[in-house]
Protein backbone atom coordinates (compact mmCIF):
# COMPACT_ATOMS: atom_id res chain seq x y z
CA UNK A 1 0.00 0.00 0.00
CA UNK A 2 1.76 3.32 -0.98
CA UNK A 3 1.60 5.95 1.58
CA UNK A 4 0.60 9.22 1.03
CA UNK A 5 4.31 10.59 1.21
CA UNK A 6 5.06 8.47 -1.85
CA UNK A 7 2.43 9.80 -3.95
CA UNK A 8 2.77 13.56 -3.18
CA UNK A 9 6.63 12.90 -4.71
CA UNK A 10 5.34 11.66 -7.90
CA UNK A 11 2.60 13.91 -8.38
CA UNK A 12 3.78 17.51 -10.59
CA UNK A 13 2.37 20.81 -10.77
CA UNK A 14 3.68 24.26 -11.14
CA UNK A 15 4.31 26.29 -8.15
CA UNK A 16 3.16 29.69 -7.47
CA UNK A 17 7.19 31.70 -8.82
CA UNK A 18 6.35 29.74 -12.19
CA UNK A 19 2.80 30.87 -12.73
CA UNK A 20 3.92 34.36 -12.10
CA UNK A 21 6.80 34.38 -14.72
CA UNK A 22 4.53 33.06 -17.27
CA UNK A 23 2.27 35.53 -16.32
CA UNK A 24 4.83 38.29 -16.37
CA UNK A 25 6.32 37.23 -19.72
CA UNK A 26 2.54 37.28 -21.42
CA UNK A 27 2.21 41.15 -19.84
CA UNK A 28 5.35 42.32 -21.52
CA UNK A 29 4.64 40.34 -24.53
CA UNK A 30 0.77 41.89 -24.47
CA UNK A 31 2.23 45.42 -23.62
CA UNK A 32 4.53 45.34 -26.87
CA UNK A 33 2.11 43.54 -29.59
CA UNK A 34 -1.20 45.26 -28.66
CA UNK A 35 0.16 48.83 -29.91
CA UNK A 36 2.19 47.66 -32.94
CA UNK A 37 -0.96 46.11 -33.82
CA UNK A 38 -3.25 49.33 -33.32
CA UNK A 39 -0.83 50.87 -35.28
CA UNK A 40 -0.75 48.17 -38.27
CA UNK A 41 -4.55 48.79 -38.66
CA UNK A 42 -4.91 52.05 -38.72
CA UNK A 43 -2.07 52.05 -41.23
CA UNK A 44 -3.78 49.84 -43.17
CA UNK A 45 -6.94 51.84 -43.25
CA UNK A 46 -4.81 55.27 -44.64
CA UNK A 47 -4.23 52.87 -47.51
CA UNK A 48 -7.47 52.97 -48.78
CA UNK A 49 -7.44 56.82 -48.77
CA UNK A 50 -4.41 56.73 -50.83
CA UNK A 51 -5.79 54.13 -53.52
CA UNK A 52 -9.04 56.56 -53.90
CA UNK A 53 -7.03 59.17 -54.20
CA UNK A 54 -5.27 57.58 -57.28
CA UNK A 55 -8.13 56.20 -58.79
CA UNK A 56 -9.84 59.93 -58.81
CA UNK A 57 -6.77 60.77 -61.02
CA UNK A 58 -7.41 57.95 -62.81
CA UNK A 59 -11.09 59.46 -63.41
CA UNK A 60 -10.20 62.90 -63.97
CA UNK A 61 -7.43 61.79 -66.76
CA UNK A 62 -9.87 60.16 -68.43
CA UNK A 63 -12.30 62.56 -68.70
CA UNK A 64 -9.67 65.12 -69.66
CA UNK A 65 -8.57 63.64 -72.44
CA UNK A 66 -12.41 62.68 -73.88
CA UNK A 67 -13.44 64.21 -76.77
CA UNK A 68 -16.67 65.97 -75.98
CA UNK A 69 -18.94 67.85 -78.77
CA UNK A 70 -22.29 69.58 -78.76
CA UNK A 71 -25.90 67.88 -80.64
CA UNK A 72 -25.35 69.93 -84.09
CA UNK A 73 -23.26 68.63 -86.86
CA UNK A 74 -21.53 71.73 -86.84
CA UNK A 75 -20.08 71.63 -83.31
CA UNK A 76 -16.90 71.44 -82.36
CA UNK A 77 -15.04 68.98 -80.78
CA UNK A 78 -13.21 70.17 -77.20
CA UNK A 79 -10.97 68.53 -74.80
CA UNK A 80 -9.80 69.53 -71.56
CA UNK A 81 -12.55 69.18 -69.71
CA UNK A 82 -12.98 69.30 -66.01
CA UNK A 83 -15.65 68.03 -63.46
CA UNK A 84 -17.27 70.75 -61.11
CA UNK A 85 -15.90 70.83 -57.17
CA UNK A 86 -17.20 67.97 -55.01
CA UNK A 87 -17.36 68.71 -50.80
CA UNK A 88 -16.40 65.71 -48.94
CA UNK A 89 -18.67 62.81 -48.83
CA UNK A 90 -19.54 61.70 -46.64
CA UNK A 91 -19.42 64.93 -44.66
CA UNK A 92 -18.22 64.43 -41.15
CA UNK A 93 -15.87 61.06 -41.27
CA UNK A 94 -15.34 58.84 -37.92
CA UNK A 95 -13.91 55.80 -36.90
CA UNK A 96 -16.59 53.90 -38.10
CA UNK A 97 -16.76 53.10 -41.39
CA UNK A 98 -19.62 55.17 -43.65
CA UNK A 99 -21.30 54.98 -46.78
CA UNK A 100 -19.95 57.43 -49.98
CA UNK A 101 -22.78 59.49 -51.54
CA UNK A 102 -20.33 61.28 -54.02
CA UNK A 103 -22.22 64.14 -55.54
CA UNK A 104 -22.60 65.70 -59.08
CA UNK A 105 -18.44 66.21 -59.23
CA UNK A 106 -17.81 62.28 -58.55
CA UNK A 107 -20.74 61.18 -61.28
CA UNK A 108 -19.36 63.71 -63.77
CA UNK A 109 -15.43 61.49 -63.59
CA UNK A 110 -17.91 58.16 -63.40
CA UNK A 111 -16.33 57.61 -60.23
CA UNK A 112 -18.21 55.52 -57.57
CA UNK A 113 -16.96 53.63 -54.65
CA UNK A 114 -19.71 50.86 -53.80
CA UNK A 115 -18.03 49.48 -50.16
CA UNK A 116 -18.37 51.65 -46.94
CA UNK A 117 -15.23 53.89 -46.57
CA UNK A 118 -12.95 55.61 -43.61
CA UNK A 119 -12.32 58.70 -45.10
CA UNK A 120 -14.37 61.46 -46.68
CA UNK A 121 -13.34 62.34 -49.89
CA UNK A 122 -13.77 65.56 -51.99
CA UNK A 123 -12.85 67.08 -55.10
CA UNK A 124 -11.56 71.11 -55.58
CA UNK A 125 -11.12 71.81 -58.81
CA UNK A 126 -11.08 75.08 -61.81
CA UNK A 127 -14.58 73.99 -62.93
CA UNK A 128 -17.47 75.62 -62.41
CA UNK A 129 -20.18 74.15 -60.67
CA UNK A 130 -23.71 72.84 -63.00
CA UNK A 131 -21.63 70.74 -64.79
CA UNK A 132 -18.13 70.22 -67.04
CA UNK A 133 -16.26 72.93 -67.67
CA UNK A 134 -14.35 72.84 -70.94
CA UNK A 135 -11.25 74.73 -71.65
CA UNK A 136 -10.37 75.82 -75.20
CA UNK A 137 -7.10 74.02 -76.90
CA UNK A 138 -4.97 76.41 -76.55
CA UNK A 139 -5.30 77.14 -72.53
CA UNK A 140 -2.48 75.51 -70.01
CA UNK A 141 -4.35 75.00 -66.86
CA UNK A 142 -1.23 74.39 -64.58
CA UNK A 143 -3.46 73.63 -61.32
CA UNK A 144 -6.53 71.53 -62.75
CA UNK A 145 -7.69 69.54 -59.52
CA UNK A 146 -6.81 68.58 -55.74
CA UNK A 147 -8.58 65.48 -54.22
CA UNK A 148 -8.07 65.84 -51.01
CA UNK A 149 -9.16 62.84 -48.05
CA UNK A 150 -10.09 63.51 -44.19
CA UNK A 151 -10.33 61.05 -41.58
CA UNK A 152 -10.53 60.74 -38.19
CA UNK A 153 -9.65 57.13 -37.45
CA UNK A 154 -10.05 57.61 -33.51
CA UNK A 155 -12.87 59.82 -33.24
CA UNK A 156 -10.41 62.37 -31.43
CA UNK A 157 -11.78 64.99 -33.20
CA UNK A 158 -8.25 65.45 -34.79
CA UNK A 159 -8.21 64.58 -38.99
CA UNK A 160 -5.76 63.28 -40.72
CA UNK A 161 -5.47 64.42 -44.41
CA UNK A 162 -4.08 63.35 -47.47
CA UNK A 163 -4.03 65.57 -50.95
CA UNK A 164 -3.25 65.05 -54.48
CA UNK A 165 -2.50 68.33 -56.62
CA UNK A 166 -3.01 67.65 -60.45
CA UNK A 167 -2.16 70.20 -63.31
CA UNK A 168 -2.07 69.86 -66.96
CA UNK A 169 0.68 70.19 -69.65
CA UNK A 170 0.87 72.26 -72.69
CA UNK A 171 0.04 68.95 -74.50
CA UNK A 172 -2.77 68.86 -73.13
CA UNK A 173 -2.47 66.23 -70.26
CA UNK A 174 -2.97 65.79 -66.98
CA UNK A 175 -0.32 64.91 -64.57
CA UNK A 176 -0.11 64.87 -60.77
CA UNK A 177 2.55 65.68 -58.36
CA UNK A 178 5.29 63.70 -57.81
CA UNK A 179 4.30 62.82 -54.11
CA UNK A 180 1.30 63.22 -51.95
CA UNK A 181 0.76 66.11 -49.07
CA UNK A 182 -0.30 63.67 -45.78
CA UNK A 183 -0.84 65.77 -42.51
CA UNK A 184 -1.37 63.14 -39.57
CA UNK A 185 -1.30 59.89 -41.83
CA UNK A 186 -2.18 57.71 -39.07
CA UNK A 187 -3.31 60.28 -36.20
Amino acid sequence: METMTSRRSKTRAFTLIELMVVVAILGVLAAIAVPSFIGYVRRSRTAEAVQTLGSLYTSAASLYVAEHAGRHVTSTVVTACVAEPATLSPAIPGAAKQRFTGGAGFDQLAFKITDFVFYGYGISSVGQPGGITCFSNSAVVSNVYTFYARGDLDADGTQSTFELSVGSNGAHQLYHARGMYVARDSE
